[in-house]
């Protein structure tokens, strides 16, 4: 019986070594019906370019330490941002990192706890996106009352610098 079992084993590892593994199959194209029509689009590639959600996760922890200016690099001259609150910028990145700066100065320490990112590719306007997932903790100074939030906001990436990104939030 043990002698059996080795020879099963053996074979078993020896197919595995020679079977040639195929190409996967491109996905099928999506015919399905859906309830809604995206407004934006729903012709998108997942996962995306992996680096460009490496540079924005950058952003975030530059951000969250307070290190505002290093943020610069990353950031195309000109950026549109509209944050939950309904604040809506466009104009340069200097005037966007100055109102970084005295969002960040007014806190006494913050921290992002990420759940989730994904990288994606927009097909049809050949986009790139980044969207993120957090709990965004805020402690504020002179005694203020800390806060938290469920946040999740979309970073569009164009050339390899943030062109764009917009910012969802829930009381939590």
């Amino acid at each position: 019986m043990k002698k059996l079992l080795i020879l099963t084993v053996s074979a078993a590892v020896l197919a595995a070594c020679n079977s040639k593994t195929e190409p996967a199959a491109a996905p099928a194209k999506d015919t399905l019906t859906y309830a809604y029509k995206a407004a934006y689009s729903s012709d998108i590639t997942v996962p995306g370019n992996p680096v460009n959600a490496q540079k924005v996760l950058e952003v975030w922890k530059m951000f969250e330490t307070a290190n505002i200016q290093a943020m610069k690099p990353y950031f195309a001259d000109s950026v549109k941002y509209d944050d939950a609150s309904g604040m809506h910028f466009y104009g340069p990145t200097e005037k966007l990192l100055a109102y970084a700066k005295k969002d960040i100065d007014g806190l006494d320490s913050m921290r992002f706890d990420i759940v989730m990112w994904q990288s994606a590719h927009i097909n049809d306007k050949n986009e790139d996106w980044v969207n993120i997932w957090s709990r965004e903790r805020r402690y504020p100074k002179k005694g203020g009352k800390a806060d938290t939030v469920l946040m999740q906001e979309n970073w569009q990436v164009k050339t390899g610098k943030v062109v764009a990104f917009n910012q969802y939030v829930a009381k939590k």
